[in-house]
């Protein structure tokens, strides 16, 4: 029994010790494999870290490349910009220039229209010194001289009318005949079968000479009225005075001269109000130069000399 039972447990033991050596090889095995595994992940973990501070010292390398390619586009970019900024500012000074030549053009024309536009003075209207004494007294004669003494190289036209009525003078101008006729009728409806003045319907017979215009491109000087033709309406002779002032090129460079008429039926003062307020500026009270009597010498002269300071004022006339 005692036998049976050692040599039971000797088995054991040898079943036991076999186990330990396979556990111990087993063990060994492992530890073999295991530092061979890590031998290899560090050879990898290596390599890694090779491969990585290499792709760092790549990425420092592309960095600083970029930065002085980033450095080099800067440095064009600017130049660029100084050339825009360059052509920018001889754009404009090239701009400024080509403004000013143009602006001095539109200059040198302003003032070639102007002395084309004032090629000379026509007197339109009322011839008040009768006769051949005309030549030598009327405002018209006396304006021509003063003109040339004062060094201005122009001529006055004379288109005016001794004894004539407004009527006559549109006529003469070129107003057409409906216009004119369409006064004739309001006069004669005014005066209501009262017998009227013949300036007040009656057209003169005008010559071809006379209703010739060579004074389109002239500076007008209108006075008109002291015979009648305008129904004793002061409005109405503005009217007509327009008629005969859109007849020309230039309606802008004018002047009117007024005196009450000769049969009294109208105040300077009243005539003054209404032909000071249509045309401002451009008018003139004769009343206002003289006492005189218009038709008188004294009238004549004064009146020349006003229409000269007129001209002047307005810088309708130079010198050159």
């Amino acid at each position: 029994m005692s036998k049976i039972r050692n040599k039971k447990i000797k088995k054991t033991n040898i079943l036991l010790g076999f186990i330990c050596i396979l556990l111990a090889v087993l063990l060994g095995f492992i530890l073999v494999t295991s530092y061979k595994s890590e031998q290899k992940e560090s050879r990898h973990l290596s390599e890694i870290a090779d491969d990585q501070q290499s792709g760092i010292e790549d990425y420092e390398a592309v960095k600083e490349r970029a930065k002085e390619l980033e450095e080099v586009s800067s440095e064009e970019a600017e130049d660029t910009e100084d050339i825009k900024s360059k052509n920018t500012e001889d754009t404009k000074d090239t701009e400024k220039t080509d403004t000013a030549d143009t602006e001095d053009a539109d200059k040198t024309e302003d003032t070639k229209d102007k002395t084309t536009a004032a090629s000379g003075i026509v007197c339109w209207g009322d011839d008040l010194i009768n006769g051949e004494e005309s030549n030598t007294y009327s405002y018209m004669t006396v304006l021509q001289k003063l003109l040339t003494d004062n060094g201005y190289n122009m001529t006055v036209v004379n288109k005016t009318l001794q004894g004539g009525g407004t009527l006559s003078m549109m006529k003469m101008a070129g107003v057409s005949d409906e216009t004119i006729q369409s006064y004739i009728t309001r006069h004669q409806q005014a005066a209501n079968g009262a017998q009227l003045n013949v300036t007040e319907t009656g057209i003169r017979d005008l010559t071809e000479e006379q209703t010739t215009r060579n004074d389109m491109d002239c500076i007008p000087v209108i006075f008109m009225g002291y015979y009648g033709g305008w129904n004793h309406d002061p409005a109405e002779l503005a009217d007509q005075q327009e008629q005969i002032l859109n007849t020309f090129q230039n309606k802008d460079q004018f002047i009117v001269v007024g005196t009450r008429p000769m049969d009294g039926s109208v105040t300077s003062e009243a005539l003054d109000q209404v032909l000071s307020q249509k045309w401002g500026e451009h008018y003139i009270s004769l009343a206002d130069v003289t006492a005189q009597p218009s038709s008188t010498y004294e009238a004549q002269q004064a009146m020349a000399e006003a229409i000269l300071q007129k001209l002047q004022e307005l810088n309708y006339i130079s010198k050159n």
